[in-house]
This record gives structure tokens, sequence and C-alpha cells, in this order.
């Protein structure tokens, strides 16, 4: 089944408690992982910058990711985070996370890549904003420098992201042009868009994940709160269920056991004596199958084998 992260971000907005919280309700509501963002507001912007004070508020100490790292693991999902520095790099990887997310800005920051993929374990590549060639770029970089496992997120970038706007189509193109495993970084309202991803070929989710859309802060309106998580993972088994092909032979399809009930057969819409040539005219086609259609040929223009009543099958 498609992974799910519930991507939390900074949205606790410093708050360790909630972050807490956060953590406990993904889990509940169905997420394979939680991923944070790890960062100082000096790695992101200079401080006279009109969002630096929303980033100052969102800093969370390495300490602190130790406690979420744990609070994770005793949650029974993954720790992920997404670095802003090669600081944040190596504080991650004390924690053993199970992955690192290159965030979308950093796509084109080979300092970045290198030092993630030489932690040697699995990285998430966001791509919005980005072009092909970068996304290339991007993955040989990685696996150069020995990233274990690479997986590469379609995404768009705009917040919210319109359903005309989400580009599924590159899901397919990214997995064969990358030779990758395939993901959608989410920034739609609601399940539908995240559902067709999976059906075309996602094989992880992110999800930005709130537990209160009306808490302040950029993310939360955006973001899908516990029932809607619940949904999307409901959704997503329903979708991979339903794209499963059968086994080759019909006895696998669900529905071979009605198959006879809906089919016509051939009938004798009159007595027919043995020896009679059959005709289509001395035919009746209806339900349920009996002598299947296909037997047509090898009926009508021969003589009767037997006696036969009206409405008995041939």
């Amino acid at each position: 089944m498609a992974y799910l992260i519930a991507e939390i971000g900074f949205s606790h907005s410093g708050d360790l408690d909630l972050a807490l919280r956060m953590i406990e309700s993904a889990a509940r509501s169905g997420a394979d992982a939680v991923k944070f963002q790890s960062f100082f507001a000096d790695d992101l912007y200079f401080p006279n910058h009109e969002l630096y004070p929303i980033f100052k508020a969102g800093e969370i100490s390495p300490d602190a990711h130790r406690m979420l790292k744990n609070a994770a693991d005793s949650n029974g999902v993954d720790f992920l985070s997404t670095p802003f520095s090669v600081y944040w790099v190596d504080e991650l990887s004390k924690l053993n996370p199970a992955g690192y997310k290159i965030a979308s800005m950093d796509l084109n920051n080979p300092v970045l890549l290198a030092a993630v993929a030489r932690k040697g374990g699995k990285v998430y590549l966001s791509t919005g904003g980005g072009e092909l060639e970068e996304a290339r770029q991007a993955v040989a970089l990685l696996r150069k420098n020995g990233a274990a496992e690479i997986c590469v997120f379609h995404c768009v970038s705009n917040y919210p992201t319109m359903p005309e706007e989400a580009m599924l189509g590159m899901i397919p193109e990214l997995k064969k042009e990358m030779g990758v495993r395939v993901g959608f970084s989410d920034h739609t309202l609601g399940t539908a868009v995240a559902t067709a991803a999976v059906a075309l070929g996602a094989e992880v989710i992110e999800k930005h994940f709130t537990i209160d859309k009306n808490l302040p802060g950029p993310d939360h309106k955006i973001s899908a709160n516990p029932e809607e998580l619940s949904m999307l993972k409901k959704s997503i088994k329903e979708a991979e269920n339903a794209i499963k092909a059968p086994l080759p032979g019909a006895q696998n399809r669900p529905d071979s056991n009605k198959v006879h009930l809906m089919r016509r057969g051939i009938y004798a819409a009159c007595a027919i004596n043995k020896g009679d040539v059959v005709t289509l005219e001395k035919l009746k086609l209806v339900r349920p199958e009996v002598t299947p259609l296909n037997m047509l040929d090898s009926i009508v223009g021969k003589p009767a084998r037997k006696d036969f009543k009206e409405m008995e099958p041939l």
C-alpha cells in the first residue's frame, strides 16, 4: 500500500506539546510517517525579511527533535524531517530517521543534496517548480554520493494547488525518466487528487496535516485534519484494490460466477425435429447462457442432432 506521510512541517510554531499531539493524532489517523522541518530561521532568510519572524517562531532544538523521534517511535510511525542546512543533516542523522526529505527549494542545491546522500539513508526528493533535467541531475548527484534509496516526489508549489494545476501526468513520466520510486507531495485540498495520484503510480503520498484548521500559521487551512487523513488512507486502499489486475484466467475475475447469468444462450424458438436444418429463425438468443453464442457456427445450417422442444437449449 502507498506510504502515507503526514507533513507536520513547522505547523507546531515551536510548541513542542502541540507537535507531540500532532504525532499522536496523525498515527491514529492512519499515517505511516510524520515529517517535520529542521531549520534555524537564519538558514533561510536575513533577519529583515518579512517571513523571518514566522520561521524563527517555528524553530525547535536538537533535543526537541529527539523527543519528536521518540514520540513517533512510541506511536508506531516513522520519523522523517527536511533539513535546511548541513548542520541539520548531521543532527538528524544522530536520530537515525526513516529518511530525509529534500525540499523543492533545494532541488538544485548540490551542497545539501550531497550532504544528505552521504548519510546513506532513504531520500525523498521534491521537485516543485523544477524542470525534469534538474530532477535528473539531482538524482544523479544523490546516487553518486551514496543515497541508499531515492523517491522523487511530483509536486506543485502552489498553496493550495487547484486540481487543474496538479499535473498528475508527471507521475508516470517521472517513473519512466528517473528509474526510481515516485511519490506525490500534495498541496491540493481534499483527498481526490492524492487518490488519483496513487492510481497513476505514486507509491508515497505526502499530505500536510493539522489537528485544527483554525490554528494560527500559514499551513493549517490547507492541511488535512484527522478525519480527512483517515479518509485519504481509506481512499488510497480502495484505489489500490480497484486497479489490481486479475491473474490470467477468467476464474480469477470476481464476477466470473455471474457470466452465465448475464450472457445469452442458444434456445429453440419453436419445436425442432431431429434432422431438420437449424436456421437463425428457429433460434432464440436469450439469457441465461447454457449453450454459448460462440457455438452458433456449429449449429446454424446443420441438421439438428435430436428433437428440441420450444425454449429448450440446444
